[in-house]
């Protein structure tokens, strides 16, 4: 008998993860997963999206580890040298994957560095949520850093003068862009500042941006 290809339209967020642990816990670990898009009503993020931004996962547990995947972006594909799938558990959610892939990334704001990409996965890549570059000081500090996004409810950035969302003030570091990349070009934005071994603030943050940018 040919296989079947099955398609699951009109997926809430919150039924999301659980869906995607049990396809994986039935063997099928791809998932193709489209965004259908949202409507934000003058621009601004719904208020359910505001309330949910604060509800982080208690724990991120370790549940898979893949060999060989990549990313095709507009102008260049990553390949990841480590990419580690995560399961947290949220109020809203419920369980939710999120994968980090690390790259380098060649002549990247004037050297190589090395990114850590955030997805919403529980397989291969699909759905970009955040990316962590490695500041100037990197070899000194080892940390990184990503722009938070979503101040129109889409993909715009907040300015150094522009108030964030009260959870990064709580549970973040955070800075201007520019104050830890030097070089021409360079946005003056704010950004989260993570530890490249601190692996919930990374995928908190990711789970924070799936939010403001993809709110239902």
């Amino acid at each position: 008998m040919c296989p079947f290809s099955v398609t699951v339209g009109q997926v809430p967020d919150r039924d999301l993860g659980p869906l995607l642990t049990a396809l994986a816990q039935a063997g099928f670990f791809n998932p193709i997963i489209k965004s259908v898009g949202f409507q934000a009503a003058s621009g601004k993020v719904t208020a359910a999206a505001r309330q949910r931004t604060g509800d982080l996962a208690e724990e991120w547990r370790l549940v898979r580890e893949r060999e060989g995947e990549s990313y095709q972006w507009p102008e260049e594909r990553d390949l990841y040298s480590r990419y580690r799938v995560f399961l947290g558990t949220t109020r809203a959610e419920g369980a939710v994957h999120i994968a980090l892939g690390e790259t380098i990334r060649r002549n990247k704001w004037g050297r190589d560095r090395k990114y850590v990409v955030a997805f919403l996965s529980s397989g291969s890549p699909h759905q970009p949520l955040a990316e962590f570059v490695a500041a100037d000081d990197y070899e000194e500090t080892r940390e990184l850093v990503a722009v938070v996004r979503g101040s129109d409810g889409g993909r715009r950035m907040y300015g150094p003068g522009d108030a964030l969302p009260s959870v990064y003030e709580q549970r973040f570091r955070t800075q201007v862009y520019s104050e830890r990349v030097v070089h021409p070009g360079v946005w003056n934005k704010r950004v989260v500042v993570a530890h490249e071994a601190d692996d919930e603030a990374m995928l908190n943050h990711a789970l924070i941006q799936s939010r403001r940018r993809y709110p239902r």
